[in-house]
């Protein structure tokens, strides 16, 4: 049972991870709940056979913010939207995102045109491929290069291929089962019963 104390928390800043490609859809599905919402988004470029097209994408893919005192009922109303993965935070605990981190990227976001991800890709991280003619392709990173570029290396067959790839078309990757060297937080799904 609720106490009062907790109905009359402070609201915070919490990121929630939604499934790919589903920031809008639960961004919609918050705010007519009377949710505030902040979905981080970008203006790029991309490659068409044709021409090339103007794309507002997502900042942080599969993540958004949202502002709540976090009690147990509003958790669950969270969780219970179409699209949501989870609360990000330690274990089952939620944790709040601070205020000044939301607030210089929406700072960032409205007073620079060229605002855009920065790849955090390091020697021997992990990484996918996502899109190109190499889609799904997982392997290491081997060495980063200027302009935005870097080698992965693929091991097949024991032996290993390596190819320049352009870090837009690159995420890190998340095994599925992940080992103690993932222990990049809690993978649970919802927090159920």
């Amino acid at each position: 049972m609720e106490t009062p104390a907790a109905e009359a928390a402070d609201p915070r800043w919490f990121a929630l991870h939604t499934r790919s490609r589903h920031e809008r859809k639960v961004r919609a599905e918050l705010e007519a709940l009377s949710c505030e919402v902040f979905l981080p988004e970008y203006h790029s470029w991309s490659r068409r056979r044709d021409r090339r097209v103007r794309l507002l994408r997502p900042l942080f893919p599969g993540y958004l913010f949202v502002r709540t005192a976090m009690t147990p009922r509003q958790r669950v109303q969270l969780l219970q939207a179409r699209g949501v993965v989870r609360v990000v935070g330690a274990g089952r605990r939620p944790a709040p995102v601070p205020d000044r981190q939301v607030e210089s990227v929406r700072l960032l976001l409205s007073g620079a045109q060229d605002a855009a991800p920065h790849s955090r890709l390091r020697p021997g991280a992990l990484v996918q491929v996502l899109e190109g003619p190499l889609r799904g392709v997982i392997g290491v990173v081997e060495r980063g290069e200027q302009a935005r570029r870097i080698v992965v290396s693929v091991e097949l067959l024991g032996r290993s291929v390596s190819a320049t790839l352009d870090t837009d078309a690159l995420a890190p990757y998340l095994d599925p089962t992940p080992g103690p060297a993932f222990a990049l937080g809690s993978h649970s799904e919802r927090g159920g019963p």
